[in-house]
């Protein structure tokens, strides 16, 4: 068996999770809910699968992704 990814809850109560074999990383667009918050859906696909996160914010802004990349 071959680990393709792994999921370490942190002392301070952060999540981190290992994801091997990446090929994309998209997220779709907020949808607002009836009581006034956001959900919007995370998804990082690889060679052995699709991760998938569904997420909850109070505005839209909180789902603007910000790259670090060079």
């Amino acid at each position: 068996m071959k680990t393709v990814a792994s999921i370490s809850f942190r002392d301070n109560h952060s999540l981190s999770m290992d994801v091997e074999g990446v090929v994309g990383i998209s997220i779709g667009n907020p949808i607002k809910l009836d009581d006034g918050s956001y959900f919007c859906e995370l998804i990082v696909r690889s060679g052995n699968g699709v991760v998938a996160l569904q997420l909850l914010g109070d505005s839209t802004e909180r789902f603007v992704v910000q790259s670090n990349a060079e």
